[in-house]
């Protein structure tokens, strides 16, 4: 079935009408949006690292991507900031006789607190600027610790990390150059030490890290790719070590020997590795995709996670007692926290800090907004009541880049990862594989809004157009052309008119609904264009907005452009957005404040409001028949303001 763009356009423009006179009834709110509301989240989205706290029951840290870190002592009720040292996490420690010193590593080295974590001194690991994957403490000897870094190596302190010696450049020169993902000291022999390193897989000392000797072999199932290592407690060298290819080995006799334990899974890297204190063989393991367990320390595995969405999942757990804490963090999942070895969960991370949200989509009718946090997706929807809830499951591959609603199917959007295209016909409530004949990782999809069986895809090899819905894929005329598209904009009026913003050729168009496209000719730079609108009375006017905050206007589809002067200056900050069906109504978001809406594409521009966001802005999301835009924020979820009201008063109705 293909439905006419026009026939489509009128539909819409007849429904944001309906939308603007039932809000015309409500007198009491009109001309009421005057700020920036939070919409509850997502929470918690950015924890890095969980470290509970040994001594102090109920006591947690959390450590956010954005180096701040956070403490709770009513088990995730509620949440304190302690303090940030202004760096990427990857995980906290405690030291075993002073519970008051805490360790942290971090992307520009470590740092220790003395004051469990309010005040923080930076710990010279190597050169400046070093990355600090991990930090291990000898237990043996307290004062003796280790840290893994990112390229260089493993170091060595013996006075608690006032001063560091380089990686041994002894038999195996290689470990100076290697990644270290994990270190790991034997409760039951004192001076030896394990390492999960890449390339070389892993490593062990027996004089304490003075020297080191390769246990694997290279570039093998047992060898590089390692990222963490598991020791049985008085396990008398029986040890797990999980790899990034999903793989789990065991080792029975301190790693002279290997045998499998979990066979690989598809993108099913494990992310954690952690052991009951009550049960040394009760084995919880964070992948990629979900929790697994084992009760016999490695030698079977099951699927376990409760209700927990199966997605990319890191684990830490409480220290001591029958009664521990198994504690699950990531992105989609926030902090959870179970007492019953992962068959139930709950909420652990009551505004403990937000996320970081560069792209959104919502629904024809503005009444689901999907948010792209990482590697995952999120869900708020406007009809039922209810916050953020999941909505990745089933998307794989690295971080969504990208998101966007299918116009003609109720219920379906797509999001794009380095992995591919997915679908989801249910909301987001789980994802499937979508254009497995396409062999490129296209950074969009875009559903045509009024050629059902169209599909168009950009990549970095360039534009790909399918009429079977993805089934089968084609280059378009001219096929050498790599241009970089990065958003498509349809014409509300000419289903065959579709114009894109590239960020190497300025703007592009096509008149034939994608199978044959050429560049803007005169007058606009080859610059980065991030959004490209329609004038709503003339179908020959277009506007197109650079990553600059320049504007600039073609007065006969896209053959001659010129400068055209916005309200705001070329060094202001400004974020543009435009309803996807009706592309002539744009809002503008300057300096994180002051928002601005046209409804001629940008060819006249009325101040709306003058309220800060309390963020820094990384999107903007229309929807021209609710009313709302949306603000995606760094480390502080979404913010939505109502400008309903105000823009019935400009188009008069």
């Amino acid at each position: 079935m293909i439905t006419t763009r026009a026939t489509l356009a009128l539909i819409w423009i007849a429904l944001a009408a309906a939308t603007l006179q039932l809000l015309a009834g409500c007198s009491a709110a009109r001309n009421t949006a005057t700020q920036w509301t939070y919409t509850g989240g997502p929470y918690a989205q950015n924890v890095a690292a969980v470290l509970p706290d040994g001594k102090l029951p109920a006591t947690l840290y959390a450590a956010l991507n954005n180096g701040e870190i956070c403490q709770t002592v009513d088990d995730g009720k509620t949440w304190t900031r302690l303090s940030a040292v202004a760096h990427t996490i990857h995980q906290i420690i405690q030291h075993p006789e002073i519970p008051e010193k805490l360790y942290a590593a971090t992307g520009a080295g470590a740092f220790s607190s003395v004051d469990r974590g309010k005040t923080w001194t930076a710990l010279h690991v190597g050169d400046p600027g070093t990355a600090v994957l991990v930090l291990c403490i000898d237990p043996w000897m307290p004062g003796v610790m280790f840290a893994g870094t990112m390229g260089k190596g493993i170091f060595r302190s013996a006075d608690g990390g006032m001063s560091w010696s380089a990686p041994p450049n002894g038999a195996d020169a290689r470990l100076a150059m290697a990644s270290v993902y994990d270190v790991s000291v034997d409760l039951a022999k004192p001076d030896v030490v394990y390492g999960a390193v890449s390339p070389l897989g892993i490593i062990r000392s027996t004089d304490a890290g003075t020297t080191w000797r390769v246990m694997t072999e290279e570039f093998t199932a047992t060898g590089s790719g390692t990222t963490h290592i598991l020791l049985r407690k008085n396990g008398g060298g029986t040890m797990l070590c999980g790899t990034d290819a999903g793989s789990i080995i065991k080792s029975t006799n301190g790693g002279e020997s290997w045998i499998p334990s979990r066979n690989g899974q598809e993108s099913d890297r494990i992310n954690s590795l952690v052991s009951h204190p009550a049960n040394p063989d009760l084995v919880f393991a964070g992948t990629e995709n979900s929790i697994i367990m084992s009760t016999d320390f490695g030698t079977t595995w099951s699927t376990t996670g409760g209700d927990l969405p199966k997605i990319a999942t890191r684990l830490a757990m409480s220290p001591a007692g029958p009664s521990a804490v198994l504690y699950a963090f990531g992105s989609g999942i926030g902090l959870r926290s179970s007492i019953d070895s992962g068959k139930t969960w709950h909420t652990a991370d009551a505004k403990l800090g937000g996320s970081t949200v560069g792209v959104m989509a919502s629904d024809p009718a503005g009444a689901r907004l999907l948010a792209a946090v990482g590697t995952t997706c999120l869900a708020i929807d406007q009809t039922t009541p209810g916050g953020w809830v999941s909505a990745g499951a089933g998307i794989n591959g690295g971080v969504v880049n990208y998101l966007t609603a299918d116009d003609d199917e109720p219920a379906t959007f797509y999001a794009t990862t380095p992995g591919g295209v997915f679908m989801s016909s249910t909301n987001g409530a789980s994802w499937q594989v979508a254009t497995r004949t396409l062999r490129v990782s296209p950074d969009l999809v875009e559903p045509h809004p009024s050629i059902r069986t169209r599909l168009l895809a950009a990549a970095e090899q360039g534009l790909f157009v399918s009429t079977d819905r993805g089934k089968s894929w084609a280059q378009p005329r001219p096929r050498a052309v790599r241009w970089r598209v990065h958003a498509l904009t349809f014409s509300p009026t000419n289903a065959g008119v579709i114009l894109g913003a590239t960020s190497n050729s300025g703007v592009i168009l096509t008149t034939d609904g994608g199978f044959t496209w050429e560049t803007a000719k005169y007058g606009l730079p080859a610059d980065d264009i991030k959004a490209v609108t329609f004038d709503d009375k003339d179908p020959d006017v277009f506007y197109a907005y650079t990553a600059g905050s320049d504007c600039f206007r073609s007065l006969n589809k896209g053959l001659e452009w010129n400068r055209y002067a916005p309200p705001w200056k070329t060094s202001d900050t400004v974020r543009i957005a435009y309803d996807r069906l009706r592309p002539s109504s744009v809002v503008a978001l300057v300096n994180n404040r002051e928002l601005y809406y046209s409804s001629s594409g940008g060819g006249t521009w009325t101040p709306l409001i003058n309220e800060d966001v309390n963020a820094e802005v990384l999107s903007l999301q229309w929807n021209t028949t609710t009313g709302i835009v949306y603000a995606g924020t760094v480390d502080k979820g979404v913010y939505k303001i109502w400008i309903g009201g105000n823009v019935r008063d400009l188009l008069g109705e």
